[in-house]
């Protein structure tokens, strides 16, 4: 009698550790997946001048937001219009000799290789005049996205030189995450896999997906990069924060 209380009761404890292993598993595929994460601008750039002129205005502070086009840097154009003027009217001369030397070979009073060489100046004069064109526009400089000014490094009223670096701009409609996680986990993570993003600096939680995967793992901490997009957005998130993904 004995020996059966015995032997059923191991089957009890057998039952009940099967279970508990059973949950143990269960619990270890469905807990989710978490790692830390850098808030980063989706692009940013160092806006340097293509002519030689002085600045007039700069329409933007530091840490001032922007948008797509707007005017961020004035140039004095008085030297590259009056230039534009000069070839504007080359290019009109250079027109006004070509119909005349149509005509002229109508009448066979010209030969046909001095039409051509009319026909050359005209276009060389058109490309000068689009050179002038460029200078001109040039004069401003826009906004290449919507963003803000990290930094300016210049002042109204200096004459500056091609090249010469003048402020630099992030973009902030698109903000990216930088993660570094296990390199096992690429045998399940895919580009666009959904994660979401909890902020420690502002308390907050935000939708986004991979959109970027390492090339190449770490030997030694056998670790990979990735990266995500924000999908959302929101003044309070700036780069430079950082926060828990959870995926």
């Amino acid at each position: 009698m004995d020996m059966k209380i015995t032997v059923t009761n191991l089957q009890k404890l057998l039952a009940s550790i099967l279970f508990i292993l059973f949950l143990s598993s269960g619990y270890s595929q469905a807990q989710v997946m978490e790692s830390r994460a850098l808030v980063v601008a989706s692009q940013e750039a160092i806006l340097s001048s293509e002519l030689a002129a002085r600045i007039d205005n700069i329409a933007v502070k530091e840490m001032q937001r922007f948008k797509k086009n707007d005017l961020l840097i004035q140039f004095d154009c008085s030297l590259y219009e009056a230039q534009k003027d000069v070839v504007s009217a080359n290019a009109n001369s250079a027109l006004i000799k070509l119909k005349s030397d149509e005509q002229m070979l109508q009448m066979r009073s010209i030969g046909k290789y001095e039409l051509e060489l009319s026909i050359s100046e005209y276009e060389k004069a058109k490309s000068e005049l689009r050179i002038a064109e460029l200078n001109v526009e040039r004069c401003q400089i826009k906004a290449p996205f919507d963003g803000a000014v990290e930094e300016i490094v210049v002042n109204t009223f200096e004459t500056i030189q091609p090249q010469v670096e003048l402020m630099k701009i992030i973009q902030t409609d698109v903000l990216e995450l930088e993660m570094v996680v296990s390199s096992e986990w690429i045998s399940w993570l895919s580009i666009g896999h959904p994660i979401t993003v909890y902020i420690d600096e502002i308390q907050k939680e935000f939708s986004a997906s991979v959109s970027g995967i390492g090339a190449n793992v770490d030997p030694v901490s056998q670790t990979i990069q990735l990266k995500g997009t924000i999908t959302e957005t929101d003044p309070a998130l700036l780069p430079g924060m950082s926060g828990r993904v959870l995926f």
